[in-house]
């Protein structure tokens, strides 16, 4: 498909404002040379790149309000994992429906996913039009290599993929080098929660000490991008050490704090040099997958732990939703450049959350404070037109809903559908 976006405004992150221009899709990629043919156009408007959720559990939809009032620990010891235990590609498959659809109608074009049953995932994900990256769950037990099999296997079906070992109170230093010699060996990234509690920042300091990073730096771990999810807990020190490495935090600031985990410092990892992402967690723990209120989230949080209203602008957050997390993995997405991938957010800027607007320039400010998933019109990934005038392309809501809603009733009895 071939589309014109004529008189649009969008974001240039260099020069942290809106600009105005035209451009094309043509394909799959962003063009600034006019196709032969326009099949749809848009004009005088507002349009983003897509956004890039950078921590997700995308299947764990079926489970939300499961557990509501309790820590991380009880939380996955006492509700998620028993509950787990009884899944299969079925129930995976309705669940991610449902979380696709979720994100992709906020404006999400791209989610990075660790979690099990991929292969359903990535059929859902199909589906409905967004783009999954997975990093199957490494958990120390027998068996365990399957999940480098299962990255593998994923990547054969063009899906983009890293490595997803846990976290370091999963995944011991017995098995934890074998996973990095894995990811260093097939340029693979690396993606795990990391600092997410107090509990488990003391387990790492009892077992590791407080230099466990120099501890994951020998092993090589920081010799391929990282991605590490909440990094609640990470010191001065922490941040300093990573602002010298490939590192991105994904910040997950509404799981945190409904998990009473703790409270993400961004300032200080901006000040260290730290890259930070954003992501929902899972909808069994946030409990919605609406990137927009995830970003409004954590810029509000970070104003409110720092002390400090101008500690990010619009435009930062903005770009942390979108290319910071793109560019550190290597992905030509993110950014409204020539040659990049389509991911294309259009916004109805009349909608009652994005009035009134003095100037043009207004707009970003209330996508990152007053808007909601209502004001977002149409969305494209890699060219495909995947939302258009607030409606899903090819999926019934209705059906998703029904669906998931049978399952949930059955795996909560046991009853469970084969």
């Amino acid at each position: 498909m071939n589309v014109c976006f004529r008189n649009v405004w969008y974001p240039d992150y260099e020069n942290k404002t809106l600009v105005r221009g035209t451009f094309y899709v043509d394909g799959q990629r962003i063009t600034f040379k006019e196709p032969e043919h326009i099949d749809a156009m848009f004009a005088d408007t507002l349009v983003t790149p897509g956004f890039f959720n950078g921590h997700s559990h995308v299947a764990m939809s079926l489970f939300r309000g499961i557990g509501d009032d309790v820590d991380l620990d009880r939380w996955l010891n006492e509700y998620i994992w028993p509950l787990e235990a009884r899944l299969n590609d079925d129930y995976v498959y309705w669940s991610s429906m449902l979380a696709c659809m979720e994100l992709v109608r906020s404006g999400a074009t791209t989610f990075l996913d660790m979690y099990f049953w991929e292969k359903a995932t990535l059929e859902a994900a199909e589906k409905v039009g967004i783009r999954p990256i997975f990093t199957p769950g490494i958990i120390e037990r027998p068996g365990w290599e399957k999940a480098l099999q299962r990255t593998e296997e994923l990547k054969d079906l063009g899906a983009l993929v890293g490595v997803g070992p846990h976290a370091l109170y999963t995944v011991s230093m017995n098995i934890l080098p074998d996973v990095v010699k894995f990811a260093k060996e097939n340029d693979f990234f690396i993606h795990m929660h990391l600092m997410e509690t107090a509990s488990e920042e003391a387990y790492i300091h009892n077992v590791l000490g407080e230099e466990y990073l120099h501890r994951l730096e020998d092993i090589g771990l920081f010799e391929v991008p990282v991605v590490f999810a909440h990094g609640v807990h990470f010191s001065e020190k922490d941040l300093s050490f990573l602002g010298t490495k490939n590192v991105v935090v994904a910040h997950c600031p509404q799981s945190n704090m409904k998990l009473s985990s703790g409270l993400f410092r961004w300032d200080l990892a901006r000040d260290s040099g730290v890259p930070v992402a954003i992501g929902t967690d899972g909808a069994a723990s946030n409990n919605n997958l609406d990137y927009i209120e995830e970003m409004r989230t954590a810029v509000l949080l970070a104003r409110g732990v720092s002390g400090k209203p101008d500690v990010l602008s619009p435009m930062d957050v903005l770009e942390a939703a979108t290319s910071v997390p793109a560019r550190r993995l290597g992905l030509e997405l993110g950014e409204i450049r020539d040659g990049y991938l389509a991911d294309l957010v259009v916004w109805d800027v009349e909608d009652l959350c994005m009035v009134p607007a003095d100037d043009p320039q207004d707009w970003i400010s209330h996508v990152v404070y007053s808007a909601g998933a209502q004001a977002v019109s149409d969305v494209f990934v890699q060219g495909r037109w995947v939302v258009r005038n607030k409606s899903f392309v090819g999926v019934n809501p209705s059906e998703v809903v029904e669906e998931v809603s049978k399952r949930r009733r059955a795996i909560r009895k046991e009853d469970l559908i084969r």
